[in-house]
C-alpha cells in the first residue's frame, strides 16, 4: 500500500510539473502539489485517529465493522501521497 500511495504522489508530482513547464508558470508546483501534500496529511491524520479511538468498533464514517490494520495502512499510504509533494513545494519556496 505505502508503495502504491509513493507512486501515486509521484506520479501526480509529475504531472503538475510538466503543466507548470508548458505553461512557464512554476507557481502551479507550490498551489496544487502544496495543497495536495497538506489535504494527505490531514486525510492521514483523520485516519490515524479514527483508528486510534475507536479500535475496532468501527469507522466514525460508517456503521460496519472494519480493521484497525486497514485504517493505519490508509494513514500510511497518505503520508506516501504526501511526501514528494510538500517536498516539492518546499523547494519550490527555498528557491
Amino acid at each position: 500500500m505505502v508503495k502504491r500511495g509513493f507512486i501515486a504522489g509521484v506520479i501526480t508530482l509529475i504531472i503538475v510539473l510538466a503543466v507548470s513547464y508548458f505553461t512557464g508558470n512554476w507557481s502551479y508546483v507550490y498551489y496544487v502539489s502544496g495543497t495536495l501534500g497538506l489535504v494527505s496529511i490531514v486525510l492521514s491524520l483523520a485516519f490515524l485517529i479514527d483508528s486510534l479511538i475507536l479500535g475496532n468498533k468501527g469507522s466514525l464514517s460508517s456503521e460496519k465493522e472494519t480493521r484497525k490494520i486497514g485504517r493505519r495502512e490508509d494513514a500510511k499510504r497518505f503520508v506516501s501521497i504526501a511526501v514528494p509533494n510538500l517536498l516539492a513545494a518546499l523547494i519550490y519556496i527555498i528557491n
